[in-house]
């Protein structure tokens, strides 16, 4: 049986896990390519400014290889990410301000991740019992 604490916490793990996912998929955008996603859809637009500069590649490979852990302990969510040094210094204007860092974070995190962990938890678990209404359902027939 689905306890409320465990489906809880596992729905947050998943949205927090996926939203992670999205950040670093973001990143690797701007890094990469010059675009930038935008919005609950992550709908991509391509950038006005000029391109991330790339000396060494190790901005890329630290986009594209996500090094990041979700945990759930002792009642709290815990999210941690190793990333290069020097994607928090490129949204600086001095370094050509891609909006790498702080707007694909604090916006995916405010935008995305907040409002569909405080309004879609109800659905899930409505999602949930239906489901498990018709197991249940099934296996008496």
């Amino acid at each position: 049986m689905i306890t409320e604490s465990i489906s809880k916490a596992d729905f947050i793990v998943q949205v927090l896990d996926r939203d992670v996912k999205n950040i670093y998929m973001a990143q690797r955008l701007i890094a990469e390519q010059n675009i930038y996603v935008s919005g609950k859809d992550l709908k991509s637009s391509k950038g006005k400014g000029k391109q991330v500069s790339q000396k060494t590649g190790r901005l890329i490979r630290s986009l594209s290889a996500a090094d990041y852990d979700v945990k759930f302990e002792n009642g709290k969510f815990n999210v941690t990410s190793q990333i290069a040094l020097h994607t928090r210094f490129l949204d600086m204007k001095k370094f050509g301000n891609h909006r790498i860092y702080n707007a694909q974070v604090w916006g995916i995190l405010y935008g995305t991740t907040l409002p569909t962990i405080k309004y879609k938890y109800g659905q899930r678990i409505h999602d949930l019992v239906g489901q498990a209404l018709q197991r249940a359902l099934k296996e008496q027939g």
